[in-house]
């Protein structure tokens, strides 16, 4: 009798925990496309990531970003740049990390890429994440995003018209897939 309750107590305690995680998959996309876009200025910041034990330390920059398909508004994504490089010929490479924060359970994604800027105006770089950055660059999250990684890909055009100013003008889109 012992034995059939404790097989019993058992086996509860481990549908629970199956359900538990089947839950928490179900909240949890496995691709999404977001859009981030607007003119942000470059504030220094100095944090550890939500989630992470990275310290970072940077210019960031911060706007809001939407569902791609259907431009619902998620909440804000911050940008940090840590790294760059710039040459003669007007490219740019750039190390940064992107928080995307969703305002509606205050849950995080967080990437780190590597960007490669490249002139296509007098004013405007075209950014995008190198093919073989892209499959691990997502490093984690918090919320119902805690533990999760994956990678992600980057479409963007910045416009640089007043950088001098410390302003960039963002229109980004990822493609985050979550493993």
């Amino acid at each position: 009798m012992r034995n059939a309750i404790l097989i019993c107590l058992t086996l509860m305690v481990s549908l629970q925990l199956f359900i538990s995680c089947e839950d928490k998959a179900a909240d949890i996309p496995l691709v999404m496309t977001l859009h981030a876009v607007g003119t942000a200025t470059a504030t220094p910041t100095q944090m550890t990531l939500p989630g992470l034990e990275i310290e970072v330390s940077g210019n960031a920059f911060t706007m809001d970003f939407y569902d791609a398909p259907t431009a619902k508004r998620l909440g804000s994504v911050t940008d940090i740049s840590v790294a760059t490089e710039t040459f003669e010929d007007g490219r740019m490479k750039g190390e940064n990390y992107t928080i995307f924060t969703f305002e509606a359970d205050n849950s995080t994604l967080i990437l780190h890429n590597f960007i490669d800027m490249t002139p296509i105006s007098a004013i405007a770089l075209q950014a995008v994440i190198p093919v073989d950055k892209t499959k691990y660059n997502l490093i984690g999250g918090t919320g119902r995003f805690a533990g999760v990684t994956g990678g992600s890909t980057l479409q963007a055009i910045l416009d640089m018209t007043e950088f001098d100013l410390g302003k960039i003008g963002f229109d980004c889109t990822y493609r985050i897939s979550i493993n």
